[in-house]
């Protein structure tokens, strides 16, 4: 009965150690290293938009082919920028804002590989994520200066190309993760206090397209500046950024799991090396991870680096 006993333990614990495992592997690199670029999925193909290099802010826009592994170059972007909004709806990508403070709204059609400049968003802004539903793209707070930090929510209609306004973040938010999972929109951590806009906070809230009204869920376990976000069978899971270590500005590798259902986090497979201002997405039950830096000033030496973490259920392990 004893050994018995032993081998369910044995048993729960090795299951519990591997639940929510994540497999990494590295694919074809980009042609140099960027980061603050940003990266959205459509018909499983990937597209990035880079950001900038070790030396300048290039306009240059790519497409990951995964069945390839191979990466191609797409029409320039127009009005360049980093730290800007990147959705797929409807067929066609949008690059919203960005720096230096910008309401540029660009529509790129993957179809003719052209792109085209549409309603500009109102209050012009850099350092922000969106969230979409349907034929919507939200973005909220962000930097409208080296000093402020908005709370405004605005939402661009792709069908009528046309702004309107939301019910405002609750909280000062600037470098956070955004991400849609059913009807709501979570903003997760980043950076926003009143006495300091690069203050990382935990805070992590939820918009309800619905109702258009927020709430607060429980924070994240680790403070996060610029994590990436994804959605993987309706679970987010939230990948490096900038945080502190030991007293010190440092850059995490960790990844969690957020539990909506329970409003829990879960810590998962790291990532194979520290990393923030990277792009993120995911095609199915994959994650791809797509160039960043170390981070922390004066070291922003940027990644050409590429991974693919593949989400492995709890039902494949047993």
């Amino acid at each position: 009965m004893k050994k018995i006993l032993i081998t369910i333990i044995l048993f729960t614990a090795i299951s519990i150690s591997f639940a929510q495992t994540i497999v990494w592997k590295e694919l074809a690199s980009l042609p140099e290293g960027y980061y603050s670029g940003e990266a959205v999925s459509l018909n499983n193909e990937i597209y990035f938009v880079t950001g900038r290099n070790d030396k300048a802010l290039p306009p240059f826009f790519y497409k990951f082919i995964p069945k390839k592994n191979q990466w191609v170059k797409l029409a320039d972007i127009p009005k360049p920028a980093m730290n800007l909004a990147l959705a797929a709806v409807n067929g066609k990508i949008y690059a919203i804002g960005g720096d230096l403070f910008q309401d540029a709204n660009r529509e790129y059609n993957p179809q003719t590989d052209t792109w085209r400049l549409l309603e500009p968003m109102p209050t012009a802004r850099q350092h922000i994520d969106c969230g979409v539903s349907g034929s919507d793209i939200f973005i909220m707070g962000g930097l409208t200066s080296w000093k402020n930090i908005t709370k405004i929510n605005e939402a661009y209609n792709v069908l009528s190309n046309s702004w309107s306004e939301k019910a405002a973040i609750p909280s000062l938010r600037n470098n956070a993760a955004v991400v849609t999972l059913d009807s709501l929109i979570y903003v997760i951590g980043g950076a926003g206090t009143k006495e300091n806009i690069w203050g990382d906070i935990l805070t992590v809230e939820t918009y309800n397209i619905n109702s258009n009204k927020w709430e607060q869920k429980n924070d994240l376990p680790l403070l996060l500046f610029k994590p990436g976000a994804v959605v993987v069978n309706n679970e987010i899971i939230i990948l490096g950024g900038q945080t502190i270590i030991n007293g010190k500005d440092d850059c995490s590798k960790k990844v969690f799991i957020y539990k909506s259902k329970m409003d829990e986090w879960v810590e998962t497979t790291p990532l194979p090396a520290k990393n923030v201002f990277f792009g993120c997405t995911t095609i199915e039950n994959k994650i791809y991870l797509i160039g960043g830096t170390v981070g922390g000033n004066p070291n922003w030496e940027s990644y050409p680096t590429v991974y693919e973490g593949e989400m492995i259920s709890d039902e494949t392990k047993n």
